[in-house]
């Protein structure tokens, strides 16, 4: 065997060994997922097939394959070892769904996933592994609910007009509703409420207000916004069904709020009028009250001066003593308790047991004393 130049390294034979290995690998284990271009519409209980391809086209049965959601694990369906694991497959897909494999060997697999539900509505993630290399596409599906017919029905007069009512549930999305005429034209609903049954499906209703008695008939259409499919139903209004508005009505609806303008401003100006009285009721008490408080004040004041004058001589004088003097002759009554004034005599009363003392005198200088 002829020998090798010795001008070769000792490992270059091994480190271009391993380079032709490691090209090869990735020769054979490079590829790409790649999923439809366009969400996948299906109707409301229907099946649903999720395709997903190997580029470049290679077989895919000896991979580990995941189809999930949300999260990684648990999953809606998992393929390894050649067959379906059902240890971390999701409780709400379990007996729903199948992984195809009629072409897993040209590397494209198919979810199948059965009778559809407004819960499966949204995005779905295939995930092929191989040793370390692991790539995904994503899948849209969204999931379409056409509900019933629409029910219309007429609730009564209201502002001049009559209320018309339109309802109907089993939508998925929430479906668009909309009014028109028998020309066509739309009509804009008056108020709209919505609700989600336990399937998440959606119960809507609409109301309208006509008022023009020549419309004839209302027309009120439910749309799916995903499909455009969408469910009609019309109402006959007939015109002696409309409330006639009679001309008094409209004359009153003009001047009732001047009138009630009119009685606010008329009870307002009551109110201070009466208010003012009041104060001035008020006051003229006060002034009575304060007077007589002070003609109380001034009898109870002169009564006790008299008193204490009364209490301040003796009699007979003593010895040396001047005869008292007095100004004027009064008559004070302890019993009823009130004073009177008199030029002429004075009486001084006061009660001793049973029997009163009196003292009487007259002039300008003490003369008499009767007991």
């Amino acid at each position: 065997m002829a020998d090798f130049p010795s001008f070769f390294p000792t490992g270059f034979f091994s480190i271009l060994a391993l380079l032709q290995m490691s090209t090869w690998c990735s020769a054979v284990s490079k590829f790409s997922v790649k999923g439809p271009a366009q969400p996948i519409l299906v109707l409301l209980g229907a099946d649903a097939s999720l395709p997903c391809q190997l580029f470049p086209e290679q077989s895919a049965a000896h991979m580990q394959i995941r189809w999930y959601r949300a999260q990684f694990s648990p999953a809606v369906l998992v393929y390894q070892n050649g067959q379906e694991q059902g240890g971390e497959q999701m409780l709400e897909y379990r007996g729903r769904t199948e992984l195809v494999q009629d072409s897993i060997g040209r590397g494209t697999v198919t979810l199948l996933i059965q009778q559809i539900r407004a819960s499966d509505d949204g995005q779905y993630r295939c995930h092929f592994k191989e040793g370390y290399i692991s790539q995904e596409a994503i899948v849209e599906l969204h999931v379409i609910g056409l509900g019933a017919a629409p029910h219309v029905h007429m609730m009564g007069p209201e502002d001049d007009g009559i209320r018309v009512l339109c309802s109907s549930g089993g939508w998925f999305p929430k479906p668009r509703v909309q009014w028109s005429d028998m020309a066509g034209a739309k009509l804009p609903s008056l108020s709209e409420s919505q609700s989600q049954d336990g399937d998440g499906l959606f119960h809507v209703e609409a109301s309208l207000v006509v008022t023009d008695s020549s419309l004839g008939n209302v027309t009120c259409s439910f749309q799916n916004p995903l499909s455009g499919q969408e469910k009609v139903s019309a109402l006959f209004l007939p015109e002696p069904f409309f409330p006639r508005t009679s001309p008094w009505k409209k004359a009153l609806a003009g001047t009732l709020p001047v009138l009630v303008l009119l009685l606010i401003g008329m009870s307002y100006f009551g109110w201070r009028e009466h208010k003012a009285k009041e104060r001035e009721v008020m006051e003229r008490k006060k002034e009575s009250q304060e007077k007589e408080e002070m003609s109380s004040n001034k009898e109870r004041a002169l009564a006790a001066k008299g008193k204490a004058r009364l209490n301040s001589f003796s009699y007979p004088p003593k010895s040396g003593e001047a005869r008292p003097q007095f100004d004027g002759f009064y008559i004070f009554s302890f019993q009823r308790n009130s004073r009177q004034s008199s030029t002429s005599e004075r009486h001084y009363t006061r009660k001793i047991g049973k029997r009163p003392c009196y003292i009487l005198t007259g002039g300008r200088n003490f003369s008499n004393l009767l007991l």
